[in-house]
């Protein structure tokens, strides 16, 4: 690739998706302007567009185009590369690790634990029967001090002698239930001074009844109780649903969805969704830095794409890139001067399925060739986004807590492979047409990693680690063949 300066090839979507400035590096029309200058003296007749994920702050955005620019060119395109200023991780890692560290959520965890896990008939260290009391205090505290607490008790890990075996004949419904367990877990808190001073000086921003009230504030005794019951009843009923994320990953969830939310930081997935939307909205009416940045790249390709026909034009995310993407097709279906994309290639999508299928399935006329490379369940669930504390995969934690705002669990994603091989429980219409679509034979449209010796050129994959895909050499290897194809 030419000697090229950021400007030559990197859009920076700023606040709500305009050209303003919110970080180091600001994008302004003319940049984009010169990159079509340059396509037209360059004859250009392949480009390739890059959304990075949702983990990175803009430092770390930049980073990532620079790697991945290269690597496009080394395919015979020219880069393009968006910078859209997510910094998920930033303020949700940084609040995981602070809400892991206090000890209301250490008291709590302990007891959901200890409750649920006798409703559930998970057996112990010792082996015993499903009849057997739950963990013990010892046992919970040793499984804390490990990188993956509970791993051996995760059903659906394959673990033998470590199951939920009761969970087939408890009904959370149950009218006893709740009036048990909050019979309960009181005497776990009165038994506990530690913990009632917790309760009585940490502020939460949900009240008594459930409602976030936007601030923060002191619980009683009562009110606590009444959320640490619907906690352990969640966890007992995505059990026995079979919707669970495994014991640890689960518990936590719903943890942080009923007394979390604000202080996790939820609010800034879904900011960074409204802002995969706003990038592309129409700028009609908008002069200069108040453009939407998205859009005014779209007008420009458009136009371009309509005076060289034979352009080929290959779009490739990672992570919550897919979602722009998603969008991105939906606003080029709007234009006057419509087109076809080429290949569109996703690194562990984030997006929901749903999103997918809509954008997508459903639109198969807005792009050629689709390709998604992604982690087998198994190594999503090794994957610790949070060692010690949430210990699978960031698409389990957008899954389990950030979709919705904590309002719902489990919510669907495309790079889940539990979401899309349609395997009970999830062999439900709803799912059906993405598996069928993703999974329609001869077609390789997805690559799992760890991909077996011997794969198709282009199906290549060895990440172990969401945020591994556009490090890791096979994928790297695979993109640059679909996009000599």
């Amino acid at each position: 690739m030419p000697t090229l300066i950021d400007q030559d090839y990197i859009i920076n979507a700023g606040p709500g998706g305009t050209f303003r400035k919110s970080g180091d590096y600001q994008s302004v029309p003319a940049d984009i302007d010169r990159i079509f200058d340059r396509f037209r003296q360059d004859n250009v007749r392949k480009i390739a567009v890059y959304f990075h994920g949702g983990l990175v702050s803009e430092a770390g955005g930049l980073t990532d185009a620079r790697k991945m620019a290269p690597v496009l060119a080394g395919a015979g395109a020219t880069p393009v590369c968006f910078v859209w200023e997510t910094g998920l991780m930033e303020t949700i890692g940084n609040n995981l690790s602070k809400i892991s560290e206090t000890t209301l959520f250490n008291k709590l965890l302990k007891v959901i634990l200890k409750r649920v896990t006798d409703r559930l008939g998970f057996d112990t260290l010792a082996g015993r029967g499903v009849a057997s009391p739950g963990l013990s205090d010892a046992e919970i505290e040793f499984e804390l001090r490990r990188q993956d607490p509970f791993s051996q008790y995760n059903r659906s890990r394959g673990n033998s002698g470590r199951s939920a075996t009761q969970l087939t004949v408890l009904s959370p419904n149950s009218p006893f239930l709740e009036a048990e367990l909050t019979v309960q877990i009181g005497a776990d808190i009165n038994a506990d001074k530690q913990f009632q001073q917790a309760i009585q000086t940490t502020k939460v921003t949900v009240d008594a009844t459930g409602q976030q009230t936007g601030a923060r504030g002191l619980l009683d005794f009562a009110g606590f109780i009444a959320h640490a019951v619907k906690i352990a009843i969640r966890i007992i009923k995505r059990f026995i649903e079979h919707r669970d994320h495994d014991l640890y990953p689960t518990v936590v969830e719903e943890i942080l969805r009923e007394l979390y939310i604000a202080e996790l930081g939820a609010w800034v997935w879904g900011g960074m969704k409204d802002k995969s939307i706003d990038m592309w909205k129409d700028n009609t009416g908008r002069t200069d830095l108040d453009q939407y940045a998205g859009r005014y790249f779209l007008d420009k390709l458009a136009q371009y794409k309509a005076d060289n026909p034979a352009t080929e034009i290959n779009l490739v995310g990672h992570s919550a890139g897919s979602i722009a993407i998603c969008n991105l097709l939906k606003a080029t279906d709007t234009l006057a001067l419509k087109f076809k994309y080429n290949h569109i290639i996703f690194m562990a999508p984030a997006c929901r399925v749903d999103l997918f299928k809509s954008e997508m399935v459903d639109h198969q006329e807005r792009y050629a060739d689709l390709r998604i490379f992604t982690m087998n369940d198994d190594k999503e669930c090794d994957d610790k986004l949070v060692p010690y504390f949430y210990t699978h995969s960031l698409l389990y934690l957008i899954s389990g807590v950030l979709e919705d705002e904590g309002a719902s669990y489990d919510a669907y994603i495309l790079g889940l492979q539990r979401d899309i091989a349609y395997l009970s429980p999830y062999a439900i219409a709803e799912l059906q047409p993405v598996h069928d679509y993703l999974y329609e034979d001869a077609k390789f449209r997805t690559a799992f990693s760890l991909s077996p010796d011997g794969a198709s050129d282009g199906m290549t994959t060895g990440s172990l680690s969401h945020g591994g895909f556009d490090d890791d050499p096979k994928t790297l290897l695979s993109i640059q063949y679909i996009l000599q194809q």
